[in-house]
């Protein structure tokens, strides 16, 4: 009993030092594939504009991944219908081929910082994440989130 309550009072100790993320979801792939007509959308409401936001993207894939790297869109839409479009180069191994990312058993997890900025309105911003490259397919691709954090000061 007494070791259950100390684990308890560790791990709340512990999620309180790290500050959470604004924003933290991920979107799943079918039979761990990357279609490319398949689109991962993530819709955030913002109200706070004066804050400035580390946008952050996770990548899982399986060892069995075949490429170095990952190419892909990124499109957002602000409240007021502004849209943008951005190439995205995801590095996932070294010339090697050994993993960039953190390793855990048969998956890859590789984590990219894209961009920090203000969100300059309040409202529904939505992102998606489009597959930039020449296959139809790709297969190993687990999933893809996205994370938005308040940059520290």
């Amino acid at each position: 009993m007494l070791y259950g309550f100390t684990l308890l009072v560790l791990s709340s100790a512990l999620v309180s030092c790290g500050e959470g993320a604004y924003y933290d979801n991920v979107y799943s792939f079918d039979n761990s594939t990357w279609v490319k007509s398949d689109t991962a959308n993530f819709q955030v409401e913002v109200d706070d504009t004066t804050h400035q936001y580390n946008f952050e993207l996770s990548l899982r894939t399986t060892v069995e991944y075949g490429y170095s790297n990952l190419w892909m869109y990124i499109l957002s839409t602000a409240p007021d219908g502004t849209t943008s479009k951005v190439a995205q180069k995801i590095p996932l191994a070294r010339p090697d081929g050994s993993w960039l990312g953190n390793v855990s058993g048969t998956i890859v997890q590789t984590d990219v910082q894209f961009a920090s900025k203000h969100f300059p309105l309040q409202g529904e911003y939505n992102f998606q994440f489009v597959n930039a490259t020449q296959q139809d397919t790709i297969d190993e691709v687990l999933d893809i989130g996205l994370r938005i954090r308040k940059k520290r000061n």
